[in-house]
């Protein structure tokens, strides 16, 4: 049997083929415009996708009810029946079609307000997210995972199933894993080219990790955004590990302390690194065999900044 169509992979691999055609010309610059009008047009709302902007306006352009329908008929005759009836019923259906033509505009109203309320909390509060998370990304420290490469090996050996590393930034720790014979990929939300021999996909941790099939990895190792995101996506992630581990998989968390923070990134991330009992809380709710915390070596003699948690769930 053929191996299950890889949807992340593969949606990644033709957003690369459009950016190349678009760069070398091959595309015009109008054409991907002119495919999302079309696409608008005949599009049920349900294909859409989760773009709330998009899917309010075609509830918009449908507030309108058109009374006035269709009498073109091939059948002698049957073109004129249909005039009649249409001019007979048509002052009571343009009555009644007026009616819900208002509540409809009304309620959408109701729904386009009540968005930028939303909209306008989550850019005031914790979960603001998009821009922001993008910056702290970017001024973040980097994450050590070269130095943790001997911790990571020692607990995902022997894993049932493939290893993700979910932010992989350049791949060195999957590279470290595939040289040790270990089946793993890598995750980013950054587009860069992998090394050769390496599998990274562009895609968001928790958005890929959501995708991928319950209790079908092996490991999950976990870093960067793991001090990055608000904690309400960080429990989330926690449940979602648990649920895509398969049975005797494991879970590292390699993050910094939650006072190792300073600068820009503490100040615009949306969220800020958690202490590592409140990783053993979050991902040892259930089911859990065995946790164990690892720090760092202290520099000078102040505290670590670094730490690592890895858990072994029961097979």
């Amino acid at each position: 049997m053929s191996d299950a169509i890889d949807h992340p992979q593969l949606l990644a691999e033709i957003d690369a083929e459009v950016r190349r055609r678009r760069e070398s010309g091959e595309l015009p610059a109008d054409f991907e415009r002119e495919l999302d009008l079309v696409f608008a047009r005949f599009a049920p709302v349900h294909a859409i996708g989760d773009d709330f902007a998009q899917v309010l306006e075609r509830t918009e352009q449908s507030t309108h009810i058109d009374v006035l329908a269709p009498v073109a008929s091939r059948t002698p005759g049957l073109g004129f029946v249909k005039r009649v009836i249409r001019k007979g019923v048509g002052w009571e259906m343009r009555y009644v079609a007026q009616q819900v033509s208002t509540f409809a505009f009304g309620v959408t109203r109701a729904v386009r307000l009540l968005a930028q309320r939303v909209e306008h909390l989550e850019q005031s509060g914790p979960g603001a997210g998009g821009r922001l998370l993008a910056m702290a990304r970017a001024e973040a420290p980097p994450v050590d995972t070269a130095g943790w490469a001997p911790v990571v090996l020692d607990a995902v050996k022997g894993a049932p199933g493939r290893v993700v590393h979910a932010e992989c930034a350049d791949g060195a720790l999957v590279a470290h894993l595939v040289e040790a014979g270990v089946d793993a990929y890598g995750v980013d939300p950054a587009d860069q080219v992998p090394p050769p021999g390496l599998e990274l996909r562009v895609d968001e941790a928790v958005d890929h990790l959501r995708a991928v099939a319950d209790a079908s990895l092996g490991a999950v190792v976990l870093s960067r955004c793991v001090d990055l995101l608000p904690l309400g996506v960080l429990a989330e992630m926690a449940t979602i590990v648990r649920a895509k581990l398969a049975p005797g998989g494991v879970a590292v968390v390699l993050s910094s302390q939650p006072g190792a923070w300073t600068g820009v990134a503490a100040d615009l991330a949306p969220g800020r690194p958690l202490h590592p009992r409140t990783w053993c809380q979050l991902l040892g709710v259930r089911g859990v065999s065995t946790m164990e915390v690892l720090e760092a070596p202290a520099e000078d003699g102040g505290a670590s900044g670094a730490y690592a948690v890895v858990v072994r769930f029961p097979g």
